[in-house]
């Protein structure tokens, strides 16, 4: 049998219209009025099994003959049989449900679907049960558009922008990354630095300045390395906004309130520095306007759900936004931002050389940081390595980062709305869709992007535009209404991508729904079924298609705590069901072939030589883990990205993880920007010719920085030779990382520490079952007292 059996991989639209005629479960002698709240809930189910929630209305009290004229687009990559169609009594105590209608996954599925009434029967008891109205029709992947435009979703794809793309906080046009060759070909690929351009881009500002962020540290240095003397070298960033607030420029922050800060812990227990930055701005009155948001739950219909979504729940985006000159026109102003993964806080200013002791005396010697091993400090190292994406996009998407920076302050802030710069809304700088707010239409036709903004943010955090609703731009559950388009941006490019993906990402898990050994999880989303699909569908078609991913060897933390563990396994689990069934599609076809011939998963570590060490530094505490890292002179590079490329055309950057809570769109908030050239996309470039645009050029520059140096393997991504020379290389970086021999190594690229075999089985290795130094098993292992839905 070629094709799985009874998947679904498509989209799915449902209408729940109405009810009539329901069974009356709310009967009580005290209250003769009370009936009947109904709501629908829509369930998969494949062999008998339930399998996955897709759908839950809200809920309509007191009434026996509902009407919820509900629509719910819903991507689909299941393996079905059956929907089943619950009508539920909602309560204070208990939700009951009380009838229901099964329909066949095969009727939905043929053309025209499902529509009309359905006579519902009663649950665990007998007699009429009323009926349910619905429509479900059904389209398959391969009726989609091939459009890179992602659909229905609340900021549509603007035309006519600027976008630049950055590595790490600091990229110095050093080898290995400009062994890479420009876009134009005029010579090697000159890199963006992220912090030196924001600085500029804040000294330029003449309007306001905006800054939203997980964490902001107010004594940042957005300048460093040999630079003495020049603006911004020294001056920390809250001199800096100071500075311009005294020359009239608006500035606003707006930072995650972590539920544990406070006067006492001013820093937090996670180390944003919430209180401490907003202390210092208002105690010495600098004008800076400092809003802290906690991430709130505001009507929470059970006890202690308020509580526990913001102490469990965070505000995740990370953005600057401000005004600029249009070119040498200092009248006229432009919006302009920065988004993507890097936080301004500590620890996140890095260059692609990722030292572990070399710059302690210098570019960090005012920022020491280490999240994963506490007994280390700036006296004997090591530092943390830290890698991230982030991007710059001028036009219409920048319009649109203002907007959500205004949707959210005026939803939670609504005292301070003064605060704000009135001249957005008033149109002093035009509007996204101007063409003054995009590039020059005269200029060069190859250099210009399309740029859309998605989001993960629910109606407790942004005032949404109402036309946005009514619309059906927005997803909603049991009546709250939430934007989950960055899931669904990954999904939409996911089954457009036609030759390879490259994924980096702080964690990988999910898709619970198809785990080999079904866990109590909540983090259904689909981001790796959709993977796994897209890769079926390849060797079922016989296509050459690659999806490589990049993740950190363990999530920040000690990797043997239990919450990390946890995450561990979750991510095994995710793992495992894709080899898995990468496994069974290479045995369908009788392939001569490997299941990390199509995906292959990476990590990133560091080792130095003695030479690296600065004198001076102390010896470690004995015994510590400081001790033992000075020993082997080794520790993992964090990979914080949240970054994906398909095909070198299209690109997504952004602060969402793949993981529940960034993609479910009702935990933690995100963005992430998705863009691409016109001029260099599968169309314009032919069948079989690589796509040359600067998407193309930034991976090359990524890859030569992860792996030490270019490889002419890099140029084709597609073929099965690029594929294993990472391998080769990332499985020789393994061996040195957990070696004994202490020398430097400049390639960092290294294979993550799961055995595959040819059969998809996935297992610990021999040589590597915990993590050097630090402990933790790499496996990671249930907790079992933690509520999952904090660890996916």
């Amino acid at each position: 049998m070629r094709q799985n059996a009874g998947m679904m991989y498509g989209v799915l639209t449902l209408k729940i219209i109405a009810g009539r005629n329901l069974p009356n479960t709310d009967v009580s002698f005290f209250r003769r009025n009370d009936k009947t709240d109904a709501y629908v809930t829509v369930d998969t189910y494949f062999e008998g099994k339930e399998t996955a929630r897709l759908a839950k209305t809200k809920a309509i009290d007191d009434d026996l003959d509902p009407v919820w004229n509900e629509t719910f687009h819903i991507s689909l990559v299941h393996a079905v049989d059956d929907f089943c169609f619950r009508v539920k009594d909602k309560d204070q105590l208990r939700n009951q449900a009380i009838a229901e209608v099964t329909i066949r996954a095969e009727d939905i599925k043929r053309p025209g679907g499902v529509t009309g009434w359905h006579r519902l029967r009663r649950v665990g008891g007998s007699g009429p049960a009323g009926e349910l109205h619905i429509e479900a029709t059904f389209e398959s992947v391969q009726d989609e558009t091939g459009s890179n435009e992602v659909p229905r979703t609340y900021f549509p794809l603007r035309t006519g922008c600027r976008v630049k793309l950055y590595q790490d906080a600091h990229t110095p046009a050093v080898p290995p990354v400009t062994d890479v060759t420009a876009t134009d070909g005029s010579g090697p690929y000159d890199p963006p630095c992220l912090w030196e351009d924001t600085l500029v881009a804040i000294e330029n500002a003449k309007k306001f300045i905006y800054i939203v962020g997980w964490a902001v540290w107010d004594e940042l240095l957005l300048k460093r390395g040999g630079t003495g003397g020049s603006p911004g070298y020294d001056e920390p960033l809250r001199d800096i906004l100071v500075r311009k607030v005294k020359e009239g420029v608006r500035v606003c922050i707006m930072a995650w309130e972590e539920k544990f800060s406070s006067d006492v812990r001013p820093c937090g227990l996670m180390g944003t520095h919430d209180h401490t930055m907003r202390n210092w701005f208002n105690a010495n009155n600098t004008g800076v306007h400092v809003f802290l948001s906690p991430r709130q739950k505001k009507k929470a219909e059970k006890m202690l759900e308020g509580t526990w979504v913001e102490t469990t729940y965070t505000h995740h985006q990370k953005c600057v936004i401000l005004d600029a000159p249009t070119g040498d026109d200092e009248v006229n102003r432009r919006l302009v931002a920065f988004v993507g993964g890097i936080d301004l806080t500590d620890g996140r200013w890095d260059t692609p050389a990722h030292e572990l002791y070399k710059t302690l005396p210098d570019e960090h010697s005012k920022d020491f940081y280490n999240g994963v091993a506490p007994t280390t400090s700036l006296a004997y190292g090591p530092r943390q390595p830290w890698h991230d994406i982030h991007m710059y996009v001028e036009g219409g998407p920048a319009y649109d980062l203002a907007k959500n920076f205004h949707e959210r302050w005026m939803n939670q802030n609504t005292r301070w709305y003064k605060c704000l710069y009135e001249g957005i809304q008033t149109g002093e700088f035009g509007s996204a869709n101007d063409a003054a707010a995009g590039v020059d239409e005269e200029g060069d036709s190859s250099t210009v992007w399309n740029a859309q903004l998605f989001r993960s943010i629910n109606m407790d955090s942004a005032d949404f535009d109402i036309n946005a609703i009514s619309e059906g731009r927005l997803t909603h559950r049991k009546g709250r209404v939430f934007d989950d388009s960055i899931q669904r941006a990954y999904i939409h490019h996911i089954r457009r991508a036609k030759r390879f993906i490259y994924i980096e990402n702080q964690y990988f898990l999910g898709s619970c729904f198809s785990w080999k050994i079904p866990e109590t999880t909540k983090c259904p989303h689909l981001v790796p079924m959709e993977l796994v699909a897209r890769i079926e569908r390849a060797i079922e078609n016989g296509e050459n298609f690659r999806v490589y991913i990049t993740v950190p060897l363990h999530p920040e933390g000690d990797p043997a705590a239990v919450a990390t563990q946890e995450v561990l396994r979750w991510q095994y689990r995710t793992l495992e069901m894709m080899y898995r069934r990468i496994g069974k599609a290479i045995e369908r076809r009788d392939l001569d072939a490997h299941p990390r011939d199509y995906l292959s998963v990476y990590c990133l570590t560091k080792r130095d030589g003695p030479e690296d060490v600065p004198e001076g530094l102390t010896g470690p505490p004995a015994n510590s883990i400081a001790a033992k890292c000075r020993a082997s002179l080794r520790f993992m590079i964090y990979v914080h990205s949240k970054f994906a490329i398909f095909d070198d055309e299209y690109v997504i950057v952004g602060s969402a993880n793949i993981n529940e809570r960034s993609m479910s769109g009702n935990r933690d908030t995100e963005l992430a920007m998705g863009a691409y050239q016109p001029a260099h996309t599968k169309e314009t470039a032919g069948e079989g010719e690589e796509i040359c645009g600067e998407v193309r050029t930034f991976r090359l520059a990524l890859w030569a920085e992860h792996c030490g140096r270019h490889m002419e393997e890099h140029l084709r991504p597609t073929s099965k030779e690029c594929m294993d020379a990472m391998n080769a290389l990332a499985e020789e970086n393994l061996d040195k990382f957990i070696g004994d021999e202490v020398a430097r190594n400049d390639s960092h690229l290294t294979l993550y520490p799961l055995r595959v075999d040819k059969d998809g089985d996935v297992d610990e290795l021999d040589k590597c079952k915990t993590f050097p130094d630090l402990g933790g098993q790499v496996k990671g292992k249930n907790s079992s007292f933690l509520p999952n839905s904090v660890t996916t």
